[in-house]
Protein backbone atom coordinates (compact mmCIF):
# COMPACT_ATOMS: atom_id res chain seq x y z
CA UNK A 1 0.00 0.00 0.00
CA UNK A 2 0.89 3.50 -0.73
CA UNK A 3 -0.49 6.74 0.22
CA UNK A 4 0.04 10.21 -0.92
CA UNK A 5 -1.82 13.88 -0.47
CA UNK A 6 -3.71 15.84 -3.46
CA UNK A 7 -5.36 19.16 -3.43
CA UNK A 8 -9.02 17.16 -2.98
CA UNK A 9 -8.06 13.97 -2.11
CA UNK A 10 -5.83 12.16 0.34
CA UNK A 11 -4.83 8.54 -3.02
CA UNK A 12 -4.39 4.72 -1.26
CA UNK A 13 -3.28 2.70 -3.97
CA UNK A 14 -2.33 -1.30 -3.83
CA UNK A 15 -3.97 -4.53 -4.72
CA UNK A 16 -6.69 -4.71 -2.42
CA UNK A 17 -10.06 -6.86 -0.98
CA UNK A 18 -12.40 -4.02 0.41
CA UNK A 19 -15.87 -3.61 1.26
CA UNK A 20 -17.24 -0.13 1.19
CA UNK A 21 -20.62 1.13 2.74
CA UNK A 22 -20.26 4.72 0.75
CA UNK A 23 -21.18 5.94 -2.54
CA UNK A 24 -21.00 2.64 -5.44
CA UNK A 25 -19.52 0.44 -2.65
CA UNK A 26 -20.20 -3.12 -1.97
CA UNK A 27 -18.09 -6.11 -2.00
CA UNK A 28 -14.97 -5.98 -4.82
CA UNK A 29 -11.20 -5.98 -5.41
CA UNK A 30 -9.96 -2.61 -6.06
CA UNK A 31 -6.98 -0.84 -6.81
CA UNK A 32 -7.36 2.79 -5.45
CA UNK A 33 -9.00 3.88 -2.07
CA UNK A 34 -10.10 7.57 -2.21
CA UNK A 35 -10.82 10.41 0.97
CA UNK A 36 -12.54 12.93 -1.04
CA UNK A 37 -12.68 16.60 0.13
CA UNK A 38 -15.85 18.64 -1.17
CA UNK A 39 -17.10 22.09 -0.46
CA UNK A 40 -19.41 22.25 2.55
CA UNK A 41 -22.77 22.81 0.04
CA UNK A 42 -21.96 20.00 -1.73
CA UNK A 43 -24.97 18.53 -3.37
CA UNK A 44 -23.65 16.35 -6.31
CA UNK A 45 -23.92 12.81 -7.28
CA UNK A 46 -21.24 10.94 -5.10
CA UNK A 47 -20.74 8.60 -7.38
CA UNK A 48 -19.67 10.68 -10.16
CA UNK A 49 -17.53 12.78 -7.96
CA UNK A 50 -16.06 9.46 -7.31
CA UNK A 51 -15.23 9.08 -10.68
CA UNK A 52 -14.16 12.17 -11.86
CA UNK A 53 -11.77 12.44 -9.16
CA UNK A 54 -10.25 9.12 -9.67
CA UNK A 55 -9.94 10.06 -13.65
CA UNK A 56 -7.98 13.52 -13.08
CA UNK A 57 -5.38 11.55 -11.25
CA UNK A 58 -5.46 8.70 -13.99
CA UNK A 59 -6.75 6.16 -11.82
CA UNK A 60 -9.59 4.00 -13.83
CA UNK A 61 -12.20 1.94 -12.12
CA UNK A 62 -12.01 -0.41 -9.49
CA UNK A 63 -11.96 2.41 -7.06
CA UNK A 64 -13.89 2.71 -3.73
CA UNK A 65 -14.00 6.84 -2.48
CA UNK A 66 -15.60 8.90 0.59
CA UNK A 67 -16.74 12.06 0.75
CA UNK A 68 -15.79 14.76 3.27
CA UNK A 69 -16.15 18.40 3.55
CA UNK A 70 -12.98 19.16 5.47
CA UNK A 71 -9.83 20.04 4.00
CA UNK A 72 -7.35 17.19 3.08
CA UNK A 73 -4.81 18.62 5.62
CA UNK A 74 -7.86 17.32 8.48
CA UNK A 75 -7.38 13.60 7.62
CA UNK A 76 -5.91 11.55 11.03
CA UNK A 77 -3.71 8.34 9.91
CA UNK A 78 -3.09 6.31 12.67
CA UNK A 79 -0.70 2.61 12.39
CA UNK A 80 -0.58 -0.18 15.18
CA UNK A 81 1.38 -3.05 13.40
CA UNK A 82 -0.69 -4.37 10.09
CA UNK A 83 -3.30 -1.72 10.25
CA UNK A 84 -3.54 1.91 9.44
CA UNK A 85 -6.62 4.09 9.48
CA UNK A 86 -7.75 7.04 7.98
CA UNK A 87 -10.44 9.09 9.46
CA UNK A 88 -11.85 12.34 8.55
CA UNK A 89 -14.81 13.87 10.24
CA UNK A 90 -17.33 17.08 9.43
CA UNK A 91 -19.82 17.66 12.02
CA UNK A 92 -22.12 20.61 12.22
CA UNK A 93 -26.06 21.26 13.53
CA UNK A 94 -27.69 19.59 10.81
CA UNK A 95 -25.67 17.11 9.33
CA UNK A 96 -22.63 14.37 10.28
CA UNK A 97 -19.97 13.41 7.95
CA UNK A 98 -17.68 10.79 9.64
CA UNK A 99 -15.24 8.88 7.26
CA UNK A 100 -13.56 5.82 8.31
CA UNK A 101 -10.94 3.54 5.80
CA UNK A 102 -9.45 0.55 7.69
CA UNK A 103 -6.40 -0.91 6.11
CA UNK A 104 -5.13 -4.21 6.58
CA UNK A 105 -1.60 -5.46 5.29
CA UNK A 106 -2.73 -9.03 6.15
CA UNK A 107 -5.25 -10.98 4.22
CA UNK A 108 -8.79 -11.06 5.76
CA UNK A 109 -11.32 -13.15 4.18
CA UNK A 110 -14.23 -11.45 3.05
CA UNK A 111 -16.02 -12.85 6.19
CA UNK A 112 -13.26 -11.02 8.57
CA UNK A 113 -14.03 -7.70 6.90
CA UNK A 114 -17.67 -7.56 7.34
CA UNK A 115 -16.50 -8.30 10.85
CA UNK A 116 -13.81 -5.60 10.69
CA UNK A 117 -16.34 -3.43 9.78
CA UNK A 118 -18.59 -3.93 12.45
CA UNK A 119 -15.48 -3.22 14.42
CA UNK A 120 -14.75 -0.12 13.28
CA UNK A 121 -18.93 1.11 13.51
CA UNK A 122 -18.72 -0.27 17.57
CA UNK A 123 -15.64 1.61 18.12
CA UNK A 124 -16.92 4.93 16.14
CA UNK A 125 -20.02 4.98 17.97
CA UNK A 126 -18.13 4.73 21.18
CA UNK A 127 -16.28 7.71 20.53
CA UNK A 128 -19.02 9.75 19.14
CA UNK A 129 -21.48 8.78 22.36
CA UNK A 130 -18.09 9.88 24.74
CA UNK A 131 -17.72 12.85 22.97
CA UNK A 132 -21.80 13.72 22.49
CA UNK A 133 -21.66 13.97 18.82
CA UNK A 134 -25.41 13.86 18.16
CA UNK A 135 -26.80 12.22 14.88
CA UNK A 136 -28.95 13.31 12.42
CA UNK A 137 -31.30 12.80 9.51
CA UNK A 138 -28.48 14.21 7.49
CA UNK A 139 -25.48 11.83 8.64
CA UNK A 140 -23.60 10.35 5.95
CA UNK A 141 -20.69 8.19 7.96
CA UNK A 142 -19.26 5.70 5.66
CA UNK A 143 -16.18 3.18 5.95
CA UNK A 144 -13.90 1.10 3.60
CA UNK A 145 -12.04 -1.60 5.11
CA UNK A 146 -9.19 -3.37 2.88
CA UNK A 147 -6.89 -5.66 2.78
CA UNK A 148 -3.63 -6.41 0.47
CA UNK A 149 -4.00 -8.91 -0.95
CA UNK A 150 -0.41 -10.67 0.29
CA UNK A 151 0.59 -14.42 0.99
CA UNK A 152 -0.18 -16.12 3.89
CA UNK A 153 -3.25 -17.35 5.13
CA UNK A 154 -6.21 -14.96 5.32
CA UNK A 155 -7.47 -14.71 9.01
CA UNK A 156 -10.97 -15.69 9.13
CA UNK A 157 -12.45 -13.45 12.12
CA UNK A 158 -12.00 -9.43 12.70
CA UNK A 159 -14.36 -9.12 15.71
CA UNK A 160 -13.51 -6.92 18.76
CA UNK A 161 -12.16 -9.93 20.72
CA UNK A 162 -9.69 -11.30 18.38
CA UNK A 163 -6.18 -9.54 18.20
CA UNK A 164 -6.64 -7.89 15.09
CA UNK A 165 -9.83 -6.71 15.58
CA UNK A 166 -8.47 -5.02 18.92
CA UNK A 167 -5.73 -2.97 17.00
CA UNK A 168 -8.65 -2.11 14.54
CA UNK A 169 -10.73 -0.91 17.12
CA UNK A 170 -7.99 0.66 19.48
CA UNK A 171 -6.65 2.87 16.38
CA UNK A 172 -9.94 3.91 14.67
CA UNK A 173 -11.02 5.68 18.45
CA UNK A 174 -7.48 7.37 18.51
CA UNK A 175 -7.35 8.71 14.87
CA UNK A 176 -11.28 9.51 14.71
CA UNK A 177 -10.41 11.48 18.47
CA UNK A 178 -7.67 13.13 16.37
CA UNK A 179 -9.76 13.78 13.83
CA UNK A 180 -12.33 15.41 16.28
CA UNK A 181 -10.01 17.58 17.34
CA UNK A 182 -8.92 18.68 13.90
CA UNK A 183 -12.20 19.71 12.76
CA UNK A 184 -12.84 21.70 15.94
CA UNK A 185 -9.68 23.53 15.46
CA UNK A 186 -10.89 23.79 11.32
CA UNK A 187 -14.45 25.48 12.59
CA UNK A 188 -12.58 27.78 15.13
CA UNK A 189 -10.48 29.35 12.22
CA UNK A 190 -13.38 29.98 9.98
CA UNK A 191 -16.48 30.24 12.01
CA UNK A 192 -14.98 31.53 15.22
CA UNK A 193 -17.27 28.64 17.47
CA UNK A 194 -15.39 25.29 19.14
CA UNK A 195 -17.57 22.55 20.35
CA UNK A 196 -14.50 21.75 23.04
CA UNK A 197 -12.81 18.64 20.79
CA UNK A 198 -9.76 19.74 21.06
CA UNK A 199 -9.25 20.86 24.32
CA UNK A 200 -7.29 18.65 26.82
CA UNK A 201 -3.86 16.44 25.34
CA UNK A 202 -5.25 17.01 21.66
CA UNK A 203 -4.63 21.02 22.04
CA UNK A 204 -1.25 20.68 21.44
CA UNK A 205 -1.55 19.05 18.11
CA UNK A 206 -4.47 19.87 16.55
CA UNK A 207 -3.35 22.69 14.34
CA UNK A 208 -1.23 21.23 11.09
CA UNK A 209 -0.83 21.72 7.53
CA UNK A 210 -0.69 18.66 6.50
CA UNK A 211 -2.82 15.09 7.25
CA UNK A 212 -1.17 13.85 10.29
CA UNK A 213 0.54 10.67 10.56
CA UNK A 214 0.62 8.51 14.30
CA UNK A 215 2.37 5.62 15.07
CA UNK A 216 1.65 3.26 17.96
CA UNK A 217 5.15 2.69 19.32
CA UNK A 218 6.60 0.49 22.05
CA UNK A 219 9.90 2.48 22.50
CA UNK A 220 9.70 3.69 26.17
CA UNK A 221 6.13 1.79 26.84
CA UNK A 222 3.26 1.27 24.53
CA UNK A 223 2.03 4.80 23.45
CA UNK A 224 1.09 6.71 20.32
CA UNK A 225 3.45 9.02 19.03
CA UNK A 226 2.87 11.38 16.27
CA UNK A 227 5.47 11.48 13.71
CA UNK A 228 6.78 15.29 12.84
CA UNK A 229 9.72 16.18 10.46
CA UNK A 230 10.65 19.14 12.43
CA UNK A 231 12.29 19.09 15.41
CA UNK A 232 12.46 15.53 15.48
CA UNK A 233 14.67 14.00 18.76
CA UNK A 234 16.33 10.92 16.56
CA UNK A 235 18.00 12.87 13.51
CA UNK A 236 19.68 12.24 12.14
CA UNK A 237 18.65 8.82 13.00
CA UNK A 238 20.71 6.94 10.46
CA UNK A 239 23.95 8.83 10.60
CA UNK A 240 24.74 10.33 7.04
CA UNK A 241 25.52 14.19 5.88
CA UNK A 242 21.66 15.37 3.66
CA UNK A 243 19.92 12.80 5.20
CA UNK A 244 16.51 13.62 4.02
CA UNK A 245 13.17 12.61 6.02
CA UNK A 246 10.04 13.12 4.06
CA UNK A 247 9.78 9.47 4.22
CA UNK A 248 10.28 8.66 7.74
CA UNK A 249 8.42 5.53 7.51
CA UNK A 250 9.44 3.37 4.66
CA UNK A 251 6.18 3.07 2.07
CA UNK A 252 8.75 0.04 0.59
CA UNK A 253 8.75 -1.60 4.02
CA UNK A 254 9.30 -4.63 4.11
CA UNK A 255 11.51 -4.26 1.00
CA UNK A 256 13.83 -7.79 2.22
CA UNK A 257 16.46 -6.29 -0.29
CA UNK A 258 19.21 -7.60 1.52
CA UNK A 259 21.84 -4.98 0.01
CA UNK A 260 19.97 -2.30 2.42
CA UNK A 261 19.22 -4.46 5.27
CA UNK A 262 18.26 -8.25 6.83
CA UNK A 263 15.95 -9.52 9.68
CA UNK A 264 16.79 -9.18 13.16
CA UNK A 265 15.55 -11.21 16.10
CA UNK A 266 13.50 -9.81 18.73
CA UNK A 267 11.22 -10.76 21.16
CA UNK A 268 8.88 -10.91 19.14
CA UNK A 269 10.13 -12.77 16.85
CA UNK A 270 11.94 -11.90 13.39
CA UNK A 271 11.45 -8.67 11.87
CA UNK A 272 13.01 -6.66 8.56
CA UNK A 273 15.60 -3.93 10.26
CA UNK A 274 15.90 -0.45 8.37
CA UNK A 275 18.40 0.45 11.18
CA UNK A 276 21.56 0.51 8.78
CA UNK A 277 19.13 1.15 5.49
CA UNK A 278 19.54 5.32 3.80
CA UNK A 279 18.22 3.93 0.91
CA UNK A 280 14.75 6.11 1.21
CA UNK A 281 16.62 9.14 2.90
CA UNK A 282 18.92 9.50 0.03
CA UNK A 283 17.94 12.67 -1.48
CA UNK A 284 17.74 11.62 -5.23
CA UNK A 285 15.65 8.96 -4.14
CA UNK A 286 12.93 10.62 -2.39
CA UNK A 287 12.75 13.29 -5.15
CA UNK A 288 11.94 10.47 -7.61
CA UNK A 289 8.90 9.14 -5.57
CA UNK A 290 7.97 12.35 -4.40
CA UNK A 291 7.53 12.77 -8.54
CA UNK A 292 6.48 9.83 -9.15
CA UNK A 293 4.44 8.49 -6.42
CA UNK A 294 3.53 5.16 -8.42
CA UNK A 295 7.55 4.34 -9.30
CA UNK A 296 8.76 0.69 -8.41
CA UNK A 297 10.98 -0.50 -6.10
CA UNK A 298 13.35 -1.52 -9.20
CA UNK A 299 12.69 1.82 -10.13
CA UNK A 300 13.59 3.59 -7.43
CA UNK A 301 17.18 1.33 -6.80
CA UNK A 302 18.19 2.13 -10.48
CA UNK A 303 17.92 5.83 -9.02
CA UNK A 304 20.11 5.25 -6.50
CA UNK A 305 22.63 2.69 -8.14
CA UNK A 306 23.26 6.06 -10.56
CA UNK A 307 23.65 8.48 -7.25
CA UNK A 308 26.12 5.71 -5.93
CA UNK A 309 28.16 5.51 -9.11
CA UNK A 310 28.87 9.25 -9.22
Amino acid sequence: MRYYEKPDALVIRGDFRAISSGAAGGLADVSTILSISVPPAFSENAERQIERVSAKYGFLSPQFGLLAAVPVKNTCIAQYDEITVFAAAAVSDRNRTVNIIVVSSVPLTDAALLGALMTTTEAKMKVLMERKVGSSSLSTDAAIIACEKNPGAALEFAGPLTDIGRKISMTVSFALNEALARFDNYLLANWGVSRGWASGSCAAQAKRSRPSFFIYSRYGGDHWNEWLPEGCPYYPCHNFTGQVCTFCYCPLYPCCDTEFSEEIDTPRGKIWSCQDCRFIHEPAVVSHLRRNPEASFAELKEVWKNVSRN
